[in-house]
């Protein structure tokens, strides 16, 4: 009864305009009072959630991300892609997925990839020809990819969490985000191959070009190579992945003569304001769940499971539905530290492989993004373009169709899942 009251009071609250992180904050003290606890322990929890070392990765990796773009990286790989796939029919829309994939592999967030790839996509698309709200869409679909492919802020705070090893998460969405690049792909043919919306016609294709953009990139694509050698060898850990990773940003700019005070002021002013963000969500989730749990929920929902009789498949089916839903309402976070401690016990209980589980939740909540009414993905890019948010709504719709359907296969398929890190780092029998 706790906890339906608290849940409610913070629908209420965010519903009406109080940002997340206080709408959860004043639901659990509200919640507390109702039932008589302690309101002392709010601050002793919220304290306790963030003095993880493993924490300490996610400003790193946020710094890496803002580094890379006030030095000119970004720009140099989106360059190279295009050079790379700008002959065929869509080609920009394909540079865009190549692009957003070695992005990915910098920066371990969805609103950095929106953001970075967006300033610059929305420029270059509609000028070459093609449809502002397609341009948009494509890049909103691609900007999912963040927080699956390693390195991840998420799936840092998932397996916190959970429990589970941060390298082994991050080993585990490689070969998702592949799977979701190359679907991202296919759709971007189809609309080109049946002429379903303004393409121009592609330029011929130019060894020069391609080489020249590579020499100027190589750096910048060789980061992710370094952050994921550097942790499937065993040569760094995941949270001093993050400072390897700052540093070789520095180090690039530094050889090619972009560094500047200018550019690191700046991006250690947005990583403060980031890593302060997602480190008081974190905060204010912990005294969330402190109410779920000393109020018995997570328990009486994985007893509701195991008397419902319900098998792995029905229980991931049930999740997904549930997780989709509230990632049309909730922030892509807060959602993910709602709803992982009422959800995983009963994954355990069953046998669902926490790893597996964790990549299935974080790209379920991440497709909330480019969803209304609170998509973030889709506020960055009517902010960026111009383009008004039901516009951006309605194209985004066949991307999200077809993240769903590679969301069941994802789901129901675990080995996509469990493939590379079983095979580099096995966990002990």
């Amino acid at each position: 009864m706790i906890s339906a009251l608290m849940l409610l009071l913070f629908i209420a609250l965010f519903g009406i305009g109080i940002p997340v992180s206080a709408s959860m904050l004043l639901a659990a003290a509200v919640a507390m009072l109702v039932s008589g606890q302690d309101l002392i322990s709010i601050p002793q929890h919220m304290a306790a959630s963030v003095r993880g070392l493993e924490l300490m990765a996610i400003p790193f990796f946020i710094l890496t991300a803002h580094l890379m773009d006030e030095l000119g990286m970004t720009r140099k790989i989106i360059d190279f892609a295009q050079a790379v796939l700008g002959w065929m029919r869509g080609g920009l829309a394909h540079a865009n997925v190549l692009a957003g994939v070695v992005f990915s592999g910098i920066s371990g967030a969805a609103v950095a990839d929106a953001a970075a790839l967006g300033s610059i996509a929305m420029k270059e698309m509609p000028r070459a020809g093609y449809a502002a709200p397609f341009a948009a869409a494509t890049v909103m679909s691609v900007a999912t990819l963040g927080p699956i492919i390693p390195p991840s802020i998420m799936m840092v705070v998932y397996a916190i969490m959970a429990d589970v090893s941060i390298a082994r998460l991050f080993l585990a969405g490689v070969v998702p985000g592949v799977v979701i690049a190359a679907s991202i792909s296919g759709l971007i043919a189809f609309y080109a191959y049946f002429r379903l919306t303004p393409m121009p016609e592609p330029p011929p294709f130019e060894m020069r070009r391609v080489l020249k953009t590579a020499r100027a990139a190589l750096l910048a694509l060789f980061a992710p190579l370094v952050i994921l050698r550097g942790m499937s060898t065993g040569f760094v850990t995941p949270t001093e992945a993050g400072v390897l990773a700052a540093v070789y940003a520095v180090f690039v700019g530094a050889i090619e003569r972009t560094l500047s005070w200018r550019a690191v002021l700046s991006a250690l002013r947005e990583t403060v304001e980031s890593t302060a963000h997602i480190l008081f969500l974190i905060a204010a989730a912990a005294a969330l769940s402190y109410v779920f749990v000393s109020q018995g929920t997570a328990a009486a929902i994985t007893d509701a499971f195991a008397h419902a009789d319900l098998d792995a498949f029905s229980f991931l089916l049930i999740t997904t539905v549930a997780l989709l839903l509230i990632g049309l309402a909730i922030e892509t976070m807060p959602a993910m530290l709602i709803s992982v401690p009422l959800l995983l016990p009963t994954a355990n209980a069953l046998g669902i492989d926490p790893v597996h589980f964790g990549v299935v939740i974080i790209f379920n909540l991440v497709i909330g993004m480019i969803t209304p009414p609170v998509g973030i993905g889709l506020f960055i890019l009517s902010s960026i373009s111009g383009i008004r948010f039901g516009t951006l709504a309605r194209a985004a719709l066949p991307f999200v169709g077809l993240l769903i359907a590679v969301l069941l296969i994802l789901t129901f398929v675990p080995q996509i899942t469990l493939w590379l890190p079983d095979l580099l780092l096995p966990v002990p029998s």
